[in-house]
């Protein structure tokens, strides 16, 4: 395995051999398979490249699909979409097996490889990915109709719903509402069937369309629902004015399954956020000897905040609202014309909220990073439950202040701008 990889290309990627305890040979392959199919915000480069390219497969493979069912829709450029039709087939199918293998190797410790290998096969992610996978494994062998190519094609923009939290989160919110989106559900059914009801009776011997209740019930879910075809209406006055009541309701009732999932996605999504937030806290090594429930409580006072490289994050002389942990990144920053540079896990922005005081420094994003920020009006809270962390941040900012001074002392008044 690994041969016929140019060397260049492996060892961009991270290409290496390690010996296991056991004496066996794992070969870096896998490894770098591994960092390849790698998630969430600090993904290595080749990842978020791979990620990327992984998207686009998917978006422009579902495109060809769905134009293909136009007639003659790429003329002269007819085997150019189908080469690249065939390509991004190509790159979906690689990244379907590269997870299988994936899945194999993680569980090969515990139960042999076989059961963790199923266990992704069978979850809704991996079943997403093998219908995205189906006609390049399939279609090739045995053919397929242009049908099925069709409605594969199309279906592979499931795929998409790993690299979005939107489909995860709505499964979450059905999940935690499900109660009383039944009751909900209960509601309109038991609604409809009584307003189709009461129109088959009040309809039935002047009106052909409300000749039975199956009838009725079609209007029903038609003005319930505010669609309002107008295919079928009432003629008599009794069912008009029925139908009248039934349309206002309709309004009401369709609000309340409306009013649940807004309610559940914002409950799902504060909880998605301190979730997130506490990994990134617990990724600072700042904050490496606190518990969880003390990492629980920070977590809810740091908000997350990403700079471009080149990004100035603060300005010397400006007011200072914040303090900055670096969670991942590298900045360089300016004190008095002395350069420095601080790196994950280094905090800064802590002198102007200790003593109330402008900037000392300017401070600019080295490279792509990713802040925890802890402002003005929460910094209070933090110093007064944390102690500890209080006087390494005291610590830290005595010293800074101590070298900032050092260096306007050695700096002669006239040349002081």
């Amino acid at each position: 395995m690994g041969k016929g990889i140019p060397l260049p290309f492996m060892v961009g990627l991270g290409y290496s051999r390690r010996r296991l305890g056991d004496g066996g040979t794992v070969h870096g392959l896998d490894e770098w398979g591994r960092g390849l199919l790698a998630e969430g915000p600090l993904a290595s480069r080749p990842a978020r490249i791979y990620r990327w390219l992984l998207m686009v497969a998917i978006l422009a493979s579902t495109v060809i699909a769905i134009v293909d069912t136009m007639p003659d829709p790429w003329g002269r450029f007819a085997p150019l979409a189908a080469l690249a039709g065939r390509g991004f087939l190509a790159l979906m199918t690689l990244d379907y097996l590269l997870r299988l293998r994936h899945a194999y190797i993680e569980s090969r410790d515990d139960d042999g490889g076989l059961a963790g290998l199923w266990r992704y096969a069978l979850s809704t992610y991996g079943i997403f990915d093998f219908l995205a996978a189906v006609p390049f494994l399939l279609g090739a062998a045995m053919g397929m109709p242009r049908d099925a190519e069709t409605v594969f094609g199309i279906l592979r923009f499931l795929k998409l719903a790993r690299f979005s939290p939107a489909l995860a989160t709505l499964g979450a919110v059905i999940l935690t509402e499900l109660r009383p989106l039944l009751s909900a559900l209960f509601i309109i059914v038991l609604l409809a069937i009584s307003a189709a009801t009461m129109l088959y009776f009040a309809e039935r011997g002047s009106n052909p369309a409300f000749a039975s209740v199956p009838r009725a019930l079609w209007w029903a879910i038609v003005t319930l629902t505010t669609v309002g075809y107008g295919d079928v209406v009432p003629l008599t006055p009794y069912g008009k004015m029925l139908g009248a009541v039934v349309a206002v309701l309709g309004l009401c009732m369709f609000a309340l399954p409306a009013s649940i999932l807004a309610s559940g996605f914002a409950e799902e999504m504060r909880r998605h956020d301190f979730v997130a937030n506490w990994q990134l806290v617990a990724k600072v090594p700042f904050f490496a000897k606190l518990s969880a429930a003390q990492i629980a409580e920070i977590a809810a006072l740091l908000k997350p905040h990403r700079a471009v490289k080149g990004e100035v994050v603060m300005r010397e002389g400006d007011m200072g609202e914040a303090m900055y942990f670096i969670v991942n990144g590298q900045v360089s920053g300016n004190s008095g014309g002395q350069p420095f540079t601080l790196k994950s896990g280094d905090f800064f922005g802590e002198i102007a909220l200790i003593e109330r005081c402008p900037r000392t420094a300017t401070v600019k994003a080295a490279t792509r990073c990713l802040f925890l920020i802890l402002e003005v009006r929460d910094f209070q809270k933090f110093v007064a439950g944390y102690p500890d962390l209080l006087v390494l941040i005291w610590e830290t900012a005595r010293q800074r202040l101590a070298a900032a001074e050092g260096r306007r002392a050695a700096v002669p008044e006239g040349e002081l701008v």
